[in-house]
């Protein structure tokens, strides 16, 4: 069937259609003029209207009206910077804030300054959909420039209005009896500046990646020279000349030692475990040409960001155990690392790995066997069994003196909140969460026994493949969802049912066993645990993942209503759209 046309002369001939009124008269006798609604488009509290002797009434009001809504939100990463701008683009009548403990925005890129911090991914593709950045210095950009484009992203779209810098969270209370969280805050570092905020959604998008651990290694605190974590980096420190420790093999390490090689007089790096070193890409820095070619010609660099975008969701591949795309990557890293080796060929039969490529995440490393190889750097293979006041032991009794001890060693990764969350019954979501087989969340967002509150990337995420700024626009987009539905059906909680996410996590950890995040090496997907669990991860490829965000599953959660019918929501039979 074709539309029909209309015409501007025959649609003046065309009668408006009536409105409906927006008034109700009382004085009017009801037989002779229908009901009408009494139209406001938001409500406060949306009760059903019940006689004293039980017996139902319909609301006056239109299908469509919105419940005023406040959401407390910490953290001003990338996940709650991008909150901020979906509630703005897409809500009404919602009170948005969310509470960050620093004094910028950029979350981990505001606090992790150490020397060559840069992205994993391309930088093209490490980006907001809404807000693609052409001027990319690098192909893998540096910490500062991204911590800048986040400053972009909230100075563009007006988003500071909803940021609390220096606010930190310091703990969350459920309140049963009136469906509300109260989350308490501190400004600055006073204490007599605490104070609660009252919510009706707590979304915690503080991150993973942020709260940095020192080593549990005896005798750290003795240590009398310098001792820094890479993730709490001085500004002021001074390298040249000295005798360095570097403790671990994680992304810090790999891309610190190239940085400070050159500076020091010696660096021992101290590896317990084997790990992937990903080839050097071509053109790490972006010609001013290359720019240029970006910035005037915008549909060739949105055709671009759209080809990394679909490259990364191709390579689900690579991490399945067997496949042929598993099979060629572990032959082509293998090769690079062997030939960037070959002036220390005891260095590769210890570095190499025999898990597949993927099991803990690459890091490009630009750099890092050259500098492993020169004349002062040595790799010692060994755990570190103590500290004491000039320098460390290994667990092979090799003992060295050192002026610095850089750790390298990561960040909590337990998944556990940073602070008391306390749920249904008084229940902390701190000892819910203490043990990796009970660290479940439904599409990384929902865990039972906490109605009404969402983790961004929380445990199950897609966080292992591409750019985990396009999963967190994705995942956004699932909560504006939630929310929408929230706040217009005048749901009072909602909780994941719990045989719902045992099932689903069933399925999970059966489903990871086909992938070589499951392989034998210690990973933060497993919260450093070489046996496993897997719990940071979705067990499928990131297309798998979205398309499971396009269409909720409202079935799989518990409702409770703020009317005593769920259905009231319908009204007295007309739409918002008709009296507006």
């Amino acid at each position: 069937m074709t539309p029909i046309a209309i015409h501007d002369t025959s649609r003046k001939e065309l009668s408006p259609p009536p409105k409906a009124p927006l008034k109700y008269d009382y004085n009017v006798i009801v037989d002779e003029v229908p009901g009408k609604p009494d139209v406001c488009p938001t409500v406060d509290e949306p009760f059903s209207q019940r006689k004293e002797d039980g017996s139902y009434t319909v609301l006056n009001q239109p299908l469509g009206m919105r419940r005023k809504l406040r959401v407390v939100c910490v953290g001003a990463g990338a996940s709650g910077i991008n909150m901020a701008y979906k509630i703005q683009s897409h809500m009404k009548d919602v009170e948005f804030v969310t509470y960050d403990k620093n004094s910028d925005v950029g979350g981990t890129w505001f606090e992790n300054r150490y020397p060559g911090v840069a992205c994993d991914t391309n930088s093209h593709g490490y980006a907001f959909t809404y807000h693609l950045k052409a001027d990319w210095t690098a192909i893998f950009s540096p910490g500062a420039e991204i911590e800048e484009y986040m400053r972009d992203v909230v100075k563009t779209y007006g988003l500071s209005k909803y940021i609390k810098l220096n606010h930190q969270v310091l703990g969350a209370t459920w309140d049963a009896e009136k469906a509300k969280w109260h989350v308490k805050v501190r400004k600055g570092d006073d204490p007599n500046s605490e104070f609660v905020d009252t919510c009706d959604i707590f979304i915690n998008a503080s991150g993973l990646l942020n709260h940095w651990k020192m080593p549990d290694i005896p005798g750290l605190s003795k240590f009398r020279g310098k001792l820094i974590h890479t993730a709490a980096w001085p500004e002021d420190l001074d390298l040249k000349g000295k005798k360095v420790a570097l403790i671990g093999i994680g992304s810090s390490a790999i891309q610190v030692l190239p940085q400070i090689q050159p500076l020091v007089e010696s660096c021992s790096i101290y590896i317990r475990s084997p790990t992937w070193i990903a080839p050097s890409r071509e053109g790490e820095l972006l010609s001013s040409e290359q720019i240029k070619r970006y910035q005037d010609y915008p549909e060739e660099h949105l055709e671009y960001c759209r080809d990394l975008e679909s490259l990364a969701n191709k390579r689900f591949g690579y991490i399945t155990r067997g496949s042929e795309d598993q099979k060629k990557l572990y032959e082509a890293w293998s090769n690079h690392m062997q030939k960037g080796l070959e002036s220390r060929p005891e260095y590769y039969d210890k570095l190499h790995p025999t898990f597949g490529v993927g099991c803990r995440r690459p890091t490009p490393g630009p750099g890092f066997l050259e500098a492993l190889t020169q004349p002062n750097v040595e790799a010692v293979f060994s755990g570190v069994d103590y500290i004491d006041e000039t320098g460390l032991t290994t667990n092979q009794r090799d003992r060295r003196e050192f002026d610095v001890i850089i750790c390298a060693t990561g960040f909590d990764v337990s998944f556990k909140p940073r602070f008391p969350v306390i749920g249904i019954d008084s229940i902390n979501l701190q000892e819910q969460w203490s043990k990796p087989e009970n660290t479940k969340a439904y599409l990384s967002m929902f865990t039972n026994n906490f109605p009404n509150y969402i983790t961004v990337l929380g445990p199950g995420s897609p966080s292992a493949q591409g750019s985990i700024i396009v999963s967190i626009e994705r995942i956004s987009d699932y909560i504006i969802k939630f929310l929408n539905k929230f706040q217009h059906e005048t749901i009072k909680t909602f909780e994941i049912n719990k045989r719902c996410l045992d099932e689903l996590n069933e399925h999970m950890q059966e489903q990871l066993k086909l992938t070589v995040w499951t392989d034998n090496c210690s990973s933060w997907f497993k919260n450093g645990n070489s046996q496993g669990p897997v719990i940071a991860l979705h067990p499928g490829g990131r297309l798998h993942f979205f398309a499971l965000l396009m269409d909720p599953r409202w079935e799989d959660f518990n409702y409770t209503y703020w009317n005593k019918n769920r259905y009231a929501y319908w009204g007295n039979g007309y739409t918002l759209r008709e009296v507006e």
